[in-house]
């Protein structure tokens, strides 16, 4: 593709098992970069490798822990991160235009919506009563797969036929 105007290392294109990627230097050293899918082909250069092979950026400190706030790519795309937290991003594009209030609202909700893409703490859709062997309380939950029966230890589904 040309040469790093920094480094004067040679930037190659290559496709692997993974799909295409861009490469900064020989052998255990170099620098590799996967080329996101949102980025148009024909668009794809010099400019956009350099770019891909500096990340991850740095935005800034965060205001209130003064811990660096990073922009990069990951294995599911486009994010921020700060202190063990990460919150996703739109598009590629997103990585080298993002400023710090931006980052700082969209960590901020992040950590609101809680960890993982879970339903969070479930509420008990009717509350049965104590379990007459255990002693402890039987509630009605609405699950994953359906509603289920459960006292906190042995959860057992409820057919379809059996009406909430």
């Amino acid at each position: 593709m040309g040469i790093d105007p920094d480094t004067e290392d040679k930037i190659e294109k290559k496709v692997g098992r993974f799909g295409p990627y861009v490469q900064k230097g020989e052998g255990k050293d170099a620098k590799r970069s996967s080329i996101p899918k949102d980025i148009p082909a024909e668009e794809f250069g010099l400019e956009w490798a350099v770019k891909l092979l500096s990340l991850p950026r740095e935005v800034g400190k965060h205001p209130e822990t003064g811990e660096p706030v990073t922009a990069q790519l990951g294995r599911y795309g486009p994010y921020l991160s700060h202190n063990k937290k990460s919150a996703s991003l739109e598009n590629t594009m997103e990585v080298f235009e993002i400023g710090m209030n931006a980052a700082v609202a969209k960590l901020a909700d992040a950590a609101k919506r809680g960890p993982g893409r879970g339903r969070g703490k479930m509420e008990p859709l009717k509350i049965l009563g104590k379990h007459p062997r255990t002693e402890l309380e039987s509630k009605l939950m609405d699950g994953r797969f359906g509603p289920y029966v459960t006292d906190g230890s042995i959860n057992a589904s409820l057919p379809k036929t059996v009406d909430k």
